[in-house]
This record gives C-alpha cells, structure tokens and sequence, in this order.
C-alpha cells in the first residue's frame, strides 16, 4: 500500500511538470511581439528568424512576420518574457491558425502558470493559509480540466469561462510563494483529479452541485460557514424590469408570453433557491435558479441566495418572501438566523421591534420579512403573509441577496474568514471539499 501510495505522488508530481497551453488571444488577424531578449520565431516546415521585435499578420493563409512567411502554428521562444498586446508570458509562444486569422497560445509549465492566475483570483493580503488553498484549488483545476478547448489548439483560455489568467503583469510576491509552498499539491478523491469550482462568497452557505449544474458529487454537497463574516456582498439588491427579465428568458427559449409573475418554486436547506417559477400569458415553467440567475446577468442576479419583492410602476409594494420562508413562513433557517443577525448590527429595526423579537422569538420570521422589505425600498411589508408568487403588472422585480457566484465548492471570502480563525489550508479544503485527499509535494 505504501508503495502504491508513493506510486500515485511520483507520477502526480512528474505530470505537474509538464506543460498546458492557455489562450491568451483568439482569432486575431495582426499584432506585435517583442522582447528584452532575441525571439526566435519558427515555423512549420523549418523556416524561421531571429528578432527583438516584429509585427505579425496573416496573408494567404500564412504568418507573415518580418517580411517572411512562415507556416503555422509558428513556436516563438526567448530567454526572457515574451510581450504580446502589453503582456509579457513566461514559456513559450505557439501561434496556431483560426478561423478569424490566428490564436495566440502560452506554451508554460503549471507552476508559473498559477503564478498569473491566483491575483486575478484573490487579493495578496489574505492569510497565506487562504492564498495557499486557493492555489491548490486552482493548481486541480487547471490540471483536470486540460483539454477543455482542444479544439481550439490550447487547453484552457484565460477568461472567467477557466480561470482568469493575465501572464507575468499579475504576479505578486506573497502569491507566488503560496504557490511555491503547495508545489505540485492537488486534490483528489478515489484516485483520480477532484472537481474544484470555487466563487467569491457563499453569503453563509454554499450549494450543493445537483441543485447548481448537473451531476453529483459527494464532495461537492452544500456546507455551511462555521464563523460570520462581512465581504463586499454580504448584501446586495438588484431591482429588475419584468419586461427585462421577460426578454432574457425568450432569448433562451424559455418564454411563456407576457411575463406576470415570478416566484421560488424550491429552495435548499440553507435558503438558497433552487428552481425558479416564471408565469405568463402563454402558460408557466420552472427554471433552475442557476440558469435563471445567469439569463438574467450574473453581475446583477450575483447569487441564487435572494429574496423577492416587487416595485409596482404605481408606487405600489410587496416584499413578501417565498425564498426563504419555504415550508413554513414562521420558522427561520439557519442563513436566515445570521441574515436577522447583520441587519440587526446595521440598526434596520426599532427599539421596540426588538423588544418584541426578545420576549417572543417566535415573530423573528416576520421581523425579518419586514427588515427586507425596508431594504429593498419597500414600507410596512406585511408580517405573516405566507409564500407566495411575486406579481406585478409592469413593474419590476427587487431580488435581495448576499454572496456571489455559482455558490459550489469553496468560497474565497469564506477561505479567507477560516484562515483568519486559525484555520491551515489543508483543513480549509476539507470543509470545502470533504472526502478528497490531498496529494503531492509542498513544503
């Protein structure tokens, strides 16, 4: 067993020493390259030539760099980073022919890879145990996603559809050393690359992945956040035209005519919603509230942990709240308890509301309904309404919430809160991802 153990990190450790191809640049017609140090730019076939700089285009079907042609994909090499479009890359440079011209490939070893990945992910200044976890979790990643756009001619791109990769411009000290320190380090689980999706804040609780995508992974279940803690959206509300929201839905095919009504069909344990019940003149579909969330605009829907109320056009409003109070109106769930907690050190409610919530916790439930509905912009919200559908006749949709992404895996705000209570990042990982094993060298 020992030996086979060994037998698994020797051969984990020799792949991480390979290389991936990322995309930094697809289907451009023209450009510049240069570096400190002499490139040499060769071509299929054998045709080459040795420069600082030079401009490169496609003309009949081939690279012209330098007054000379070359046929694609062309490797450009130097001993010093190669610059393109104000980028400087570590590695190597393949361009490789697309259909719009060609594609610009950063040929490097996974290393200094996530060394141009983790700045664009989280800020240097956390705790080096959160920084080191999220280099694991970008390092397993990477690694099981290689392939991703082979098609294309690279692995992964560098846009937020893979990670976010900006080359040499986003290195940073205290980074590169987390990523030093978990060298070659992965997750795994029965022996084979663990699924790691991580985003920003989980607002108190993270999803599961069969209510987000589609699949099942027992490492990868909803877990909540052991301490409280405060992020840029800890809170945020977003009012939406129904008209607007009608308009992204047909354009994925999932109209149903005049939308009337939209409310939460199901939610989670933790309060996060699930599937999503739209209605209009042409009849009514459930939506899962992942792909609701990411038709409408996941920079304004930033989570599927919300709440709903309505804007009528008139002036009119209604900050009832099926998402949270599913099951029973009355009863509050654990993201609900914390929820009651923040508002209540933001000073949303009076002195005597409380009062009351201190002798009779049982109307915490409404109070909450009440506080939402304040912060939404919307008055006197009714205190024991029960669930039901928000409508509104040409108004607008107010959706309150905390926390932002798809919710699966880790969370970088919640990594970083663990970290700060003394939490190392082998134990971060296991609350994120319990089950997986971490393998690999470190130090």
């Amino acid at each position: 067993m020992v030996i086979l153990c060994f037998f698994t990190v020797c051969m984990a450790s020799a792949a991480f020493a390979q290389t991936i191809l990322i995309g930094v640049d697809q289907n451009v017609s023209s450009g510049l390259l240069h570096s400190s140090a002499t490139m040499h730019l060769r071509g299929a076939g054998g045709a080459a030539i040795d420069c600082g700089s030079v401009s490169v285009s496609v003309s009949g079907g081939k690279l012209k760099a330098g007054g000379r042609s070359l046929n694609f994909p062309v490797e450009v090499s130097a001993k010093a980073p190669l610059v393109w479009k104000d980028h400087p890359y570590r590695g190597a440079l393949r361009l490789v022919k697309a259909p719009g011209g060609f594609t610009v490939v950063n040929v490097i070893d996974v290393e200094s890879y996530l060394k141009g990945v983790l700045k664009m992910e989280v800020n240097p200044g956390w705790p080096m145990e959160a920084l080191k976890a999220q280099a694991v979790v970008a390092r397993t990643y990477a690694l099981r996603n290689r392939g991703k756009h082979g098609s294309s001619g690279f692995d992964l791109c560098s846009g937020p559809h893979c990670q976010v990769y900006r080359g040499v411009n986003a290195e940073d000290p205290r980074l590169s050393k987390a990523v030093d320190l978990t060298r070659g380090q992965v997750l795994q689980y029965n022996g084979a690359l663990a699924v790691t999706p991580y985003h920003s804040d989980s607002g108190g609780h993270t999803a599961d992945v069969s209510d987000v995508w589609s699949g099942s992974y027992t490492y990868l279940r909803g877990v909540a956040e052991p301490f409280d803690y405060e992020s840029p959206y800890s809170f945020w509300k977003a009012e939406i035209p129904l008209v607007q929201i009608q308009k992204a839905l047909a354009k994925k095919g999932w109209g149903v005519g005049t939308l009337t009504s939209v409310s939460v069909h199901s939610t989670d344990q933790a309060g996060r919603v699930v599937t999503v019940r739209v209605t209009g003149s042409a009849g009514q579909r459930l939506i899962k509230a992942s792909h609701f969330r990411l038709a409408i605009g996941g920079s304004r829907l930033r989570s599927t942990n919300f709440r709903m109320g309505t804007q009528n056009v008139g002036g009119g409003c209604d900050a009832s709240d099926s998402a949270s109070f599913a099951g029973d109106p009355d009863v509050l769930n654990v993201s609900d308890e914390a929820l009651l907690t923040k508002l209540t050190r933001e000073g949303v409610f009076t002195t005597d509301e409380l009062m009351e919530m201190l002798i009779h916790p049982d109307k915490r439930a409404a109070y909450l309904r009440i506080a939402l509905g304040r912060q939404s912009g919307c008055q006197d919200a009714p205190a024991a309404s029960p669930p039901r559908a928000i409508s509104s006749g040409g108004g607008s949709v107010v959706f309150s919430g905390k926390g932002w992404g798809h919710g699966v895996g880790m969370s970088q705000w919640g990594s970083k809160s663990l970290a700060e209570h003394g939490w190392d990042y082998r134990r971060i990982l296991e609350h994120y991802y319990p089950g997986t094993l971490l393998i690999g060298a470190g130090k």
